[in-house]
């Protein structure tokens, strides 16, 4: 009986559509994305701007790449709305019913070597914040079992765990940018600030742009995770907007004004600079749990898909226990690498999921076909592993397009699922269903 209680108390429609009694409005998922896009990386991402370029660069880089992320997170994220479904249930239309077990499984550990990644950091930020308050020495590894804990927290109970969080965080560190900014204020003039260069090597504004785009492209891509919960598909427009085109080009342009006021882009530095003390990094403490446990329900909603027996809460509890033992063996020191591979291999699922969609089988994404689907759309596969090549050679600067890897991939792999479907006619039809060819 105790079992069946937490089922109900966790339910999270791992595998399922959200009912629409479940549904909530634009203000509810702004939050939730703009509480994983104000994060220590955020920030420093945006200290990195304010590094190499001057302050009108940094905000046409901003503005630039938020609308990019919007558009993108909207595009996947309708997908959600009008299906209700995650991103990797919606990947096993878009990919078939075996396929979807390799693509759900880079799926979810994209999402879970962050997790990890910024496990570690939140401990190291913690670590620093006890020194501060108790003039003493601090675990690192303590902190970073405390901080997975209240993740696994937050991230079992779901979509209200994210919710609520997400509410309290965020106003708390809107203030906290605001205060800053207004103390940089004190010590220079409007347009002292606008007239702010890089304090550190230039870098192009291509550049800059890729950079913000880069910060959230994988997390726009598995927008439906967020956006299933969505009441319409405006709902998600008007989330995207707020969270990307609004409020992560203005935590940008902070971070930036910030590392050009205090000579650094190292944010707990330059809070300290600021004169903000433990106050400033508890609240950043707070940014990186909104961010992290995002990070943690994605992963076992990728789960979910493959290992079917289990219960979404059962998946994201092991999946956190197994985060908090990488984290602590220093998975954030090892594992970029891989990291950014799941950055060249990710994205190109999003271009062939939309093309896919929105031009050619949006009236088959029900569950009334999930038992019906081949095992692997060949071509869908073959457009997402021409992206990721594509991805990869540019990431490795053998060739250049958009100057974003990721987002090369997203073009690309959209373009060869257009060319591959329109050139053989094999979108989906009731011949298809009963055949299930490809």
């Amino acid at each position: 009986m105790a079992v069946e209680q937490l089922d109900k108390l966790f339910e999270d429609y791992g595998v399922e559509p959200v009912p629409e009694n479940s549904r909530k409005d634009w203000l509810s998922m702004g939050l939730i994305w703009a509480g994983v896009g104000i994060s220590l990386g955020l920030l420093m991402t945006g200290g990195a701007l304010g590094n190499g370029l001057s302050f009108r660069q940094s905000i046409v880089a901003s503005f630039i790449g938020g609308a990019v992320l919007a558009i993108v997170t909207a595009l996947c994220g309708i997908i959600g709305a009008k299906t209700n479904l995650s991103t990797a249930m919606i990947s096993r239309f878009t990919f078939g019913d075996k396929a979807v077990l390799l693509i759900a499984l880079i799926q979810a550990f994209g999402s879970y070597g962050w997790f990890g990644v910024q496990l570690g950091l939140f401990g190291k930020t913690a670590a620093t914040a006890w020194s501060i308050a108790t003039g003493g020495g601090a675990n690192v590894l303590i902190f970073i079992v405390l901080g997975g804990l209240c993740m696994i927290l937050t991230a079992t109970i779901g979509y209200r765990g994210l919710d609520f969080l997400s509410k309290l965080a965020v106003p708390l560190l809107l203030v906290l940018m605001g205060g800053s900014v207004w103390k940089v204020l004190q010590k220079n003039s409007l347009a002292d600030i606008m007239a702010l260069q890089g304090t550190g090597e230039p870098i192009s504004l291509g550049l800059g742009i890729s950079m913000v785009i880069s910060s959230f492209i994988v997390g726009a891509v598995v927008a439906p995770d967020v956006s299933r919960y969505a009441k319409s598909p405006k709902d998600t427009i008007g989330a995207s907007i707020l969270a990307f085109a609004i409020v992560v080009p203005i935590i940008m342009l902070i971070g930036a004004v910030m590392a050009q006021a205090a000579g650094t882009w190292d944010l707990v530095d330059i809070m300290l600079k600021l004169g903000w003390g433990l106050i400033a990094l508890l609240v950043l403490l707070l940014a990186q749990w909104t961010s992290n446990d995002n990070n943690l329900y994605c992963s076992a909603l990728g789960f979910a898909v493959i290992f079917r027996n289990l219960k979404k809460w059962h998946l994201t509890v092991l999946s956190g226990i197994l985060g908090i033992i990488l984290a602590l063996w220093g998975i954030y020191d090892r594992f970029i690498p891989w990291l950014l591979t799941l950055g060249v291999l990710i994205p190109p699922m999003g271009g062939v999921m939309a093309v896919d969609y929105y031009i050619f089988n949006s009236q088959y994404y029900q569950v009334s076909y999930l038992n019906k689907l081949p095992n692997i759309r060949m071509i869908s596969a073959a457009a997402w592993i021409i992206g990721s090549v594509v991805s990869f050679i540019t990431s490795n600067k053998i060739l250049s397009l958009t100057t974003v890897p990721a987002l090369d991939g997203f073009l690309i792999s959209a373009i060869i699922q257009y060319i591959l479907i329109s050139s053989t006619k094999s979108q989906f039809n009731s011949t298809f269903f009963e055949k299930k060819t490809v």
